[in-house]
């Protein structure tokens, strides 16, 4: 019983930790991109495209939840990137190869390059019809931890001055709603 209380209390420290952290984020100059490759963009850096609102999306290829955020991704490009926002997925190597047979990714039994790993993300790119572009960051880099990520998908978004304006994390209506409402804000800016 005990043990089960102490538990749930460290969970709940470490979520309300991880919301301080992030929250701690907002107005900040954002951190800039540490990449090991670029997938379905040429390579950019956060200056490059200052005057622009920038969303960067934390995911994965495992991640059921950052799969269902595609369509919004995927509606918010369509509706908002001639207006000026920037869509970057930030994911890492996970060791997954693409299995053309069952048309989608699936983890390696064999170590996988960084090669052959954007090669994946390539494919796994055009199979769910995205419009933009990723960054693999390095394994043993800080760029989460830059942007306080605890749980995918996250979604940031920073404004026209570079400045992070707004954090979510998780999929669901609610944060879809919230995030494109502030991507509206900020365009208007």
């Amino acid at each position: 019983q005990l043990q089960s209380i102490a538990k749930k209390v460290n969970s709940l420290r470490s979520r309300v930790d991880g919301a301080l952290k992030r929250d701690a984020l907002i107005g900040i100059d954002a951190p800039d991109f540490e990449a090991e490759a670029f997938v379905g963009t040429d390579p950019f850096s956060l200056a490059d495209v200052r005057g622009k609102v920038v969303l960067i999306d934390f995911w994965a290829v495992w991640c059921g939840p950052c799969i269902a955020t595609f369509p919004h991704l995927i509606e918010w490009q369509s509706e908002f990137g001639d207006q000026g926002l920037v869509i970057v997925g930030a994911t890492r190597q996970y060791n997954y190869e693409w299995d053309d047979e069952a048309g989608k990714a699936v983890r390696s039994k064999k170590e996988v390059d960084l090669e052959d790993e954007v090669a994946m993300l390539e494919k796994f790119r055009e199979h769910h019809h995205l419009t933009h572009g990723f960054i693999v960051t390095p394994a043993n880099g800080s760029f989460s931890a830059s942007y306080a990520v605890s749980g995918i998908p996250q979604a940031v978004l920073i404004d026209k001055q570079g400045k992070v304006q707004m954090i979510r994390v998780g999929s669901g209506e609610a944060n879809a709603r919230a995030l494109h409402e502030k991507i509206q804000e900020l365009l208007a800016e």
